[in-house]
């Protein structure tokens, strides 16, 4: 190779070189901070291929909507009871050089923005009472109302930190475990209560309800009674003059058969009469004889 190829070769090497140092992409999903010396130069927002000088430096921030989901955080409500709300916050990074100045890294910032969540939360709920917070209002609404106003005012609190909180939402609202129990308590001594209620109207319904079936199987019985001897007296007077006709008609053998129907009810195979032979319950015997 002739001296001249040498430095040509030697000076593409360079070229290559320094343009690989100075080269830099930046991701659609991405926005980039370009520094010398820890000093930021230049913001980047546009994806694609950009350069810097051979000194400088690229630090990165996330450019999409991101979550941050916070440690629960206790609220004292207007009502003096301790709740412990767990919520999570939607943000995105708008001015990297602020979160650079502010922070230095994206995850400073999280902290920083968490916080401030954290104090609008037991600000904005602090101003309200734990029925209000648990059953949303009157209208049921409330709960929307005051995420938008703790979001806003989370907004407005990390304007000077370069993000935008684009939602706060609360996931859950639960009362401290040494509070826990004492309501668990309270709410299985009122439910107890309200059981005996319904126990002691039950026992009062069944009473009446027994005493009026009572009543009217009392009455039931004495009309049936009534009727049935009605019926029997009915019978009888039948019964008494179909017996006055039979006897009219023939009275020795009506007095036969009467008799027969005595035996056959005073007499079986274990019966033992002590009674005179010439008594008249014994007269058709006498007369067969005859």
């Amino acid at each position: 190779m002739s001296p001249k190829q040498t430095i040509i070769a030697i000076l593409l090497v360079a070229v290559a070189a320094v343009f690989s140092m100075s080269a830099f992409v930046v991701d659609q999903r991405e926005q980039a901070l370009v520094l010398q010396f820890g000093n930021p130069k230049a913001v980047v927002k546009e994806a694609g291929l950009h350069f810097k000088l051979p000194w400088q430096n690229v630090t990165t921030f996330d450019q999409r909507l991101l979550e941050s989901d916070a440690a629960p955080n206790e609220v004292i409500t207007k009502d003096k009871k301790s709740i412990m709300v767990d919520n999570y916050t939607r943000w995105r990074i708008t001015d990297p050089l602020k979160v650079y100045q502010v922070a230095r890294t994206q995850t400073g910032v999280v902290a920083r923005m968490d916080d401030v969540v954290r104090g609008k939360v037991r600000e904005v709920l602090g101003q309200h009472t734990l029925h209000e917070i648990v059953s949303g209002g009157e209208n049921a609404n409330l709960r929307v109302a005051l995420m938008k106003s703790i979001r806003d005012r989370a907004d407005e609190g990390v304007k000077d930190y370069g993000i935008t909180i684009v939602d706060v939402r609360i996931k859950r609202a639960d009362l401290p475990q040494e509070n826990s129990e004492a309501v668990f308590q309270r709410m299985k001594a009122e439910r107890n209560r309200i059981a005996k209620e319904y126990r002691s109207e039950g026992e009062e319904a069944a009473k009446e309800i027994r005493a009026t079936a009572e009543k009217t199987q009392k009455t039931v019985l004495a009309e049936a009674y009534k009727t049935s001897e009605i019926i029997r007296g009915k019978a009888d007077a039948k019964t008494t003059a179909i017996y006055a006709k039979a006897y009219n008609k023939d009275p020795k053998f009506y007095a036969f058969t009467r008799s027969l129907e005595a035996y056959r009810k005073s007499i079986d195979a274990d019966t033992k009469l002590v009674i005179s032979p010439n008594s008249e319950f014994f007269n058709f015997f006498e007369q067969s004889r005859r």
